[in-house]
């Protein structure tokens, strides 16, 4: 499939907004730089980030899980610590954002057993369970308030590359609020399209990720990046440069990695309806 770039093939001023949804703090900075930094002037700009809430206290019912134990949330930031972080970088990309309430999935308790519904939020087979049912419907119910009769938006979403239960949540979400005053776009979810190590080993791809979620692709496009100013937004999270990239040479290199016309960039689909079942 032939690639495009991005900015030469949409119609910028038929948008009343582009709304990136970011499932997590630092996804929509490590997706989407180029396409916000590129439409900083163009087109109204808003970043809703879904999971950046604090988890909630751990009921009196519900099982001690060792692996939640090991892995201290200060290991990876605390969630105000991440969510200064993701602001010094909205503002550094003068973009519009908003902070949604929602506990990460890693975090998240059936609301009948008080159990962590996921062992891990990365695992291939898994997809999202009957006890998340009560959060995915009070997500898009805010998506939609936030979405819907607002004028024409494009709404920019992850394919959930990495098989991350929040990412996936997310982008059926998008689906379910794609009408016609809401067009859809699919952003590749970095890093983790560019290594399997990234997601936990497990290999995956945009055209695996388009089949999960019912979609074949139509369409893939090109935004040129400059990695030095990337990697300056994306150095805000210092919380998570360690975890996802050991060090910012590492960082400095993986945003380099993924190139259009010998330059580095980011990619975008359109897709379309599969006119086949996606592999069980």
């Amino acid at each position: 499939m032939d690639t495009e770039l991005l900015d030469e093939n949409f119609e910028w001023d038929q948008y009343e907004r582009v709304v990136v949804l970011s499932p997590h703090l630092d996804d929509a900075a490590l997706s989407c730089f180029g396409l916000l930094d590129k439409l900083h002037g163009t087109v109204s700009r808003l970043v809703i980030t879904i999971c950046c809430g604090n988890p909630a206290p751990a009921p009196t019912r519900g099982k001690v899980d060792q692996f939640r134990q090991e892995h201290d949330l200060g290991d990876y930031g605390s969630p105000t610590e991440r969510r200064r972080e993701d602001i010094a970088a909205m503002n550094a990309l003068r973009c519009d954002f908003v902070h949604l309430g929602f506990e990460d999935g890693v975090y998240r308790r059936s609301p009948t057993s008080g159990d962590y519904i996921y062992r891990s939020t990365r695992e291939k087979f898994v997809r999202p369970r009957i006890e998340d049912a009560s959060h995915i419907e009070e997500l898009f119910l805010v998506l939609r308030r936030l979405c819907q009769n607002m004028g024409r938006l494009l709404l920019v979403t992850p394919l959930s590359i990495g098989y991350h239960v929040d990412h996936s949540i997310t982008a059926h979400n998008a689906l379910r609020l794609e009408n016609d005053d809401v067009d859809l776009l699919f952003y590749e979810d970095f890093p983790y399209v560019l290594d399997p190590s990234y997601g936990g080993g497990i290999e995956d791809s945009p055209e695996k990720a388009m089949e999960r979620i019912g979609r074949s692709a139509e369409q893939r496009y090109a935004i040129p990046v400059d990695p030095a100013a990337k990697a300056k937004v994306v150095g805000d999270y210092k919380s998570q440069v360690p975890v996802l990239f050991e060090d910012d040479e590492n960082l400095r290199t993986a945003l380099s990695t993924r190139r259009f016309q010998g330059e580095p960039a980011e990619f975008y689909w359109t897709t379309r309806p599969r006119t086949t079942p996606p592999p069980a």
